[in-house]
């Protein structure tokens, strides 16, 4: 237990990250300024990763999984394990900037506020890689701000549909009174479900930031787990937060966003992380679509963006990608 009294506490979610753990941690422990503790929730690591890790943070504890738990229920033991009013989740895989945790404090200090959010860039600093996140009608999110030089964007917090569960931060007893982030996810998919059901405003200061390195916790862009989680868990999201035009408008855009997916990389591991997304997200549609909406299901369609948009920016960043 913790021997102090503490303001925040840190979760991150590791999986063999032996190659980015110890970096993650000296740079928590060398940026965060309020008072805080740290759990590394250790998801069936075979790499002996979770061992020592006060050695690089002495606040850190690490609370070990013989399996893979996934990411949404390693975060939610995390906040369960932590006595502090905040708990921020923080990526494994990327470093934060000093005093990251001073603007996502603040926010979270007006009680309107129930999730904060920072700015993901590359490692060098250099470019955004989201400034918050938007919802698609297919209920897919995407990084704002993708690729644009980090220093055109403007100073000052701002609304926004969802921020990225590599760099948020919460209040304990409000994240875990809507039951936190949803198990059955597993992982890719859980911020959108979490900011439609969350009471109050989300909001991304990009004055705290953390240095993202793509690609230790599932592959490179266009890896399985990176396609077969977004496709399953699309219509999950679909069946928990649409109904009627907008349930089938979801179903339909995700079919056409996966047919694109297969048309440009054309090879049987893309063909069959589709199918088995599909497969098995369709046998959970029926399950979701009985379960009793949330209480901020009616704001639903307030965080999510037209399909022009939603097309306008998959163009974008197939321009950017190719580049």
């Amino acid at each position: 237990m913790p021997s102090r009294a503490t303001e925040l506490t840190v979760v991150l979610v590791n999986h063999n990250g032996v190659g980015c753990l110890p970096r993650a941690l000296t740079a928590l422990a060398r940026n965060t300024h309020t008072p805080a503790d740290c759990i590394v929730v250790d998801s069936g690591s075979s790499d002996h990763s979770w061992l020592g890790v006060d050695h690089h943070w002495i606040q850190a504890r690490a609370i070990r999984h013989e399996q893979n738990i996934g990411f949404c229920a390693g975060c939610n033991r995390g906040a369960e394990a932590a006595r502090s009013p905040l708990v921020a989740f923080v990526n494994f895989d990327g470093e934060v900037e000093p005093d990251w945790d001073v603007p996502l404090t603040s926010l979270l200090a007006d009680p309107g506020i129930s999730i904060a959010g920072g700015m993901l860039v590359d490692l060098t600093g250099a470019r955004v890689e989201a400034l918050g996140l938007a919802i698609a009608p297919n209920l897919a999110t995407y990084g704002l701000c993708e690729g644009v030089a980090r220093e055109q964007i403007a100073n000052g917090p701002r609304d926004v549909a969802a921020v990225s569960g590599a760099l948020m931060m919460v209040r304990r007893d409000e994240f875990l009174a809507v039951g936190g982030f949803y198990e059955p996810i597993w992982m890719y998919g859980e911020e959108a479900d979490l900011a439609m059901r969350m009471p109050g405003r989300i909001v991304v200061d990009p004055s705290s930031a953390l240095r993202h390195e793509i690609g230790h916790a599932a592959g490179p862009r266009a890896s399985v787990t990176r396609v077969y989680w977004p496709s399953r868990n699309r219509l999950i999201n679909a069946a928990r937060h649409t109904r009627g035009r907008k349930l089938a408008a979801a179903v339909l855009t995700s079919a056409a966003f996966d047919l694109a997916l297969i048309a440009s990389q054309r090879d049987s591991a893309t063909i069959g992380a589709v199918c088995r997304g599909w497969r098995d997200g369709l046998r959970a549609m029926p399950t979701e679509l009985r379960t009793i909406r949330s209480p901020n299901w009616a704001g639903t369609p307030r965080r999510i963006v037209s399909v022009r948009e939603a097309l306008a920016q998959r163009r974008r960043l197939a321009r950017l990608h190719q580049d």
